[in-house]
């Protein structure tokens, strides 16, 4: 991989945006993740979770609702496939309830389509689906 976003191809910018979200992002606070989603999104993105299309703005509801809940922690990444502007991963995740203090394994696949921009924008997710293996509620 190059060292600038500018020289990356396209696949690359995908696997960095898996990447950096998972490492960096996810796993601080909503709020760190909120503001990263306005630079890995396209502003009329969809993101699909347990069979329910979701703008981004109830996509990002949805995860403030979630991560009141849960402290959700993003683990080992198990497998990651980009081909053109498709990208799946599939990754651990470490979730334990605020209020009960249970604990939950999970294990998460996400397929993403991504929209080629020009930099300084770069790749940004245009749709997503996710899948969990422990699905979980915000009620």
């Amino acid at each position: 991989m190059t060292d600038s976003k500018d020289e990356m191809s396209f696949q690359e910018q995908i696997k960095d945006r898996f990447t950096e979200g998972l490492r960096s992002h996810f796993n601080d606070s909503y709020e760190d993740w909120l503001e990263w989603c306005d630079t890995l999104y396209e502003p009329d993105a969809h993101y699909n979770v347990n069979s329910n299309r979701l703008t981004l703005q109830e996509y990002k509801d949805l995860m403030s609702a979630m991560m009141s809940k849960y402290d959700i922690k993003i683990g080992e990444v198990k497998n990651m496939v980009i081909e053109n502007d498709w990208g799946a991963i599939r990754y651990a995740v470490r979730i334990t309830d605020r209020t009960t203090g249970e604990v939950i394994n999970q294990m998460t696949m996400e397929f993403v389509q991504w929209k080629d921009n020009p930099q300084p924008i770069g790749a940004r997710v245009i749709e997503g689906w996710a899948l969990s293996d422990h699905p979980l509620s915000a009620d």
